[in-house]
């Protein structure tokens, strides 16, 4: 049992799941960092799981970190007490990076460091520079995957080989989808959908870089019989800017495909029914780093069409079967050819790989060897 200061979104299913899956399996005493305010709900959740909240709420970023780094010298304790852990979920790659470093070296704890995916994806020269005291001080730099670790190397070389781990997050509704009751159809009515249709789902949140327009365009060519026989679904409640969405409603609406567009935030066993309704999963993402997202979706029973600028060298290894685009172009015919059944995958397959190799389960152990190492 350790005494751990968990710096991250305490707001975040993936921070949820992880707290309870990992370090309240094990017992850990966690201390969690609240930056932006949680319900009632929310902290009640996190009292049943015994874990105390560490409150850093500011409007300001860079005041938040001030904040934070004056209650982590607050919070060191002495003797039983004293933080054996510090574990840095998606850290910042601002001057927060910087804060974080010397909260840390104050608190004499090399904290261990995980890269959700797409944080370390999208950082530039000037992030990598801010971020690197932090890397320095670390004890493990956990980033998933080799692509993940492909883009360390650009900024920084080799230098923090040794460091790096592979330790990845369990995928928060396999288990839901697992243990799902009810069929496809149902899932499909559920969410006013017509179960008679094939479902095709374009991206997993309502950010900019999922490039929905551009799939549209694609899926507004097919010819009108096959037009008819499928409905778009897109959940967007994640990371949405108004004009955004007006870009993509009228979009949409010229397709010619009949379309749903769901804008709530969801719990786990609505998320799984998602999951089940989706009979195609579209991913145009500019960048990602094998979401949890993608692999519910394939574990539930989707056929996954990815493109090659997303690495899934993972996938790849393992043999889970999806198919590979590489130019927006090619969706109108792919698309055609999966709908008349020229081209197939193991779905059954896909599910037996997912879940042996996603599941908390399956990561848990990974966890407890790099914490005690």
């Amino acid at each position: 049992m350790a005494n751990v200061l968990l710096v991250g979104n305490a707001q975040s299913l993936w921070t949820k799941e992880y707290v309870k899956h990992i370090h309240c399996f094990a017992g850990n005493k966690v201390l969690l960092t609240d930056y932006y305010g949680l319900s009632g709900a929310e902290k009640a959740l996190y009292d049943n799981l015994g874990v105390r909240l560490l409150d850093v709420k500011s409007d300001n970023g860079i005041t938040r970190m001030f904040k934070c780094y004056k209650a982590f010298a607050s919070a060191v304790g002495r003797g039983k007490d004293k933080i054996d852990i510090i574990d840095i979920q998606s850290p910042p790659h601002s001057i927060q990076a910087k804060i974080l470093e010397k909260a840390s070296r104050r608190m004499g704890v090399n904290p261990i460091i995980t890269f959700w995916g797409s944080d370390i994806l999208m950082i530039d020269q000037k992030g990598a520079e801010r971020m690197k005291g932090l890397l320095d001080c670390s004890k493990y730099i956990n980033i998933g995957t080799e692509h993940m670790h492909d883009k360390l190397r650009e900024f920084y070389g080799d230098v923090y080989d040794d460091k790096c781990r592979y330790v990845g997050f369990g995928s928060p509704a396999l288990e839901t989808i697992k243990d799902l009751n009810a069929s496809a159809d149902e899932c499909k009515s559920f969410f006013g959908l017509d179960p008679s249709l094939i479902t095709i789902a374009i991206g997993y949140n309502g950010r900019k870089e999922q490039q929905h327009i551009k799939v549209i365009e694609q899926l507004s060519k097919l010819d009108e019989t096959t037009k008819g026989c499928v409905q778009i679904v897109m959940h967007l409640a994640y990371g949405l800017e108004d004009a955004y969405k007006a870009e993509i409603e009228q979009a949409i609406s010229l397709s010619g495909v009949n379309y749903k567009l769901l804008c709530d935030f969801y719990d786990l066993e609505t998320m799984a029914m998602l999951r089940k309704a989706t009979d195609i999963m579209i991913h145009a993402q500019v960048s990602d780093g094998l979401s949890g997202s993608i692999r519910e979706t394939v574990y539930a029973g989707s056929i996954l069409i990815n493109p090659s600028w997303i690495r899934y060298d993972r996938f790849d290894e393992e043999g889970v079967d999806y198919i590979k685009y590489d130019s927006f172009d090619e969706l109108t015919r792919i698309i055609k050819n999966v709908i008349e059944g020229k081209v197939v995958v193991d779905k059954e397959r896909n599910r037996r790989l997912i879940y042996d190799g996603y599941s908390w389960d399956y990561v848990r152990d990974k966890w407890m060897a790099m914490f005690n190492g």
